[in-house]
């Protein structure tokens, strides 16, 4: 059966590469010259990697590593120190190490030896994250009608414990704060991080995520005879009589006729794809309760090192949410760049909450991110700038707000060769690239059911 996917970002991809396994003809439809989506990587002029975002592989991400290991990829990225690390003020850090235990022993006492919490903000989390750890999916899908700071009061955890360690948190994961997050996302991630020792671990390609992921899936399929399009952006459907696609049209006019078509488009892109006769279902109008996250990431090539840290780091009341030195952790690549070829760092920083920022003048932006840098990094005070980036994604992963949780879609739609893949779509995980890679092996298993029944 032939397959035509509207978006080459991880859930694209990830279809893909589970539907030439199982024989399908593909086609891989993206509107941009670079594959990759939310995780998609270009060079600048001087040939350095500009990043959409700093992406990270946890040990918790089964199916992309699943994925990564199938692709020829298993080696382009290496783990780091399993460990929490917090950036300072005055060139300070404080961290939360994992003590060499079997969890949930290693979370428990390396909570208890972690520098930056009171005694009272570790009797308290203990006492009050439990439920989260003895919880199930039932139970953190019943908490997401809160949001996580509500969560966190009512349980008793401490205030100081929720705006030093579960703000950065929130901040990294979904790019909002504790009060604005729901529950349900936060006690998942808690779930799974803290009774499984090797969900935590921190993962960096080797070179970047372009080149050390989204480029080797792009072999694979087209090794297994799929074919992919660039500058390829989907604009319509044309419909039979009984609303199932016959025909996808693309903004040139050229039209793609398959068997069944996916959408691997964000939430927001897809709503503009969706005819008015599909807007009688549930499940289209429910497209129109997601919002995404403002986001932007920020990278600053420096004449010499400012930190020695190889790892992912946090910062709090910073403009920068999470952030690493990619000269260090991705030194296949960085070590090469403008910066680095003087020995400097290239610093790479998420922005968040961003909703502020993003209509904010960059050289406004890089002056309140370069005050903050030199506050937490006193080398850079005296370090060259030799160039920034900014890049602004007005709508990165969905908001994961109270009460939307259950408006994720399944990945059947109810027109018959329609279907939908996406980190936004319903599978167990977050919105992620483990989410996008979960939803694309469940969308391929369900189109290659749905064709073969």
């Amino acid at each position: 059966m032939k397959v035509a996917i509207f978006g080459a970002g991880v859930a694209g991809l990830s279809a893909a590469i589970e539907l030439v396994d199982r024989g399908h003809t593909v086609e891989l439809y993206e509107k941009r010259k670079v594959l990759g989506g939310k995780v998609s990587v270009w060079k600048d002029a001087d040939g350095d990697s500009i990043e959409s975002g700093l992406h990270i592989v946890f040990g918790g991400y089964t199916q992309l590593q699943s994925y990564l290991a199938k692709i020829g990829a298993a080696d382009n990225y290496r783990w780091k120190d399993h460990a929490l690390i917090y950036a300072e003020p005055d060139g300070k850090q404080s961290c939360f190490r994992k003590a060499n235990l079997p969890s949930p022993w290693a979370e428990v006492v390396g909570g208890l030896q972690a520098d930056f919490l009171t005694m009272w903000d570790k009797i308290s989390l203990i006492k009050g994250l439990f439920p989260a750890l003895a919880g199930n999916e039932e139970y953190f899908r019943s908490q997401d009608h809160m949001t996580y700071s509500e969560w966190h009061r009512l349980h008793g955890a401490s205030e100081h414990s929720l705006q030093k360690l579960w703000r950065a948190i929130a901040l990294a994961m979904n790019f909002i704060e504790p009060n604005v997050i729901s529950a349900r996302p936060m006690i998942t991630i808690f779930k799974y991080f803290g009774t499984d020792y090797e969900a935590t671990k921190f993962g960096f390609f080797r070179k970047n995520p372009g080149d050390s992921m989204i480029e080797p899936m792009r072999q694979y399929i087209q090794s297994k005879g799929g074919r992919i399009f660039i500058d390829a952006r989907l604009g319509r459907f044309e419909l039979n009589d009984d609303e199932s696609v016959k025909c996808a049209v693309l903004r040139d006019g050229q039209k793609i006729e398959a068997d069944a078509y996916i959408s691997a488009l964000p939430v927001h892109n897809v709503r503009k794809v969706v005819p008015n006769e599909w807007l009688r279902h549930d499940y289209f109008r429910n497209l129109h309760e997601f919002t995404g996250s403002p986001v932007a990431n920020c990278q600053l090539w420096f004449d010499r090192k400012i930190t020695d840290t190889d790892n992912l780091m946090f910062s709090q009341g910073t403009t920068f949410a999470t952030f690493a030195d990619v000269s260090l952790t991705c030194p296949e690549d960085f070590q090469a760049g403008m910066g680095s070829a003087c020995g400097g760092s290239v610093m790479s920083l998420v922005l968040a909450p961003a909703h502020q920022l993003l209509e904010l003048p960059n050289d406004v932006i890089i002056s309140m991110v370069m005050k903050d840098i030199h506050d937490r990094f006193p080398r850079s005070r005296d370090a060259k700038l030799l160039k920034s980036t900014i890049v602004k994604i007005p709508q990165s992963v969905y908001k994961a707000v109270p009460d939307v949780d259950r408006f994720r879609p399944d990945q059947t739609s109810p027109v018959r060769n329609f279907f939908l893949a996406g980190d936004y779509t319903d599978q167990h995980y977050l919105a992620s690239m483990e989410g996008a890679a979960l939803s694309g092996r469940q969308v391929a298993e369900k189109v290659h059911t749905r064709l073969f029944r």
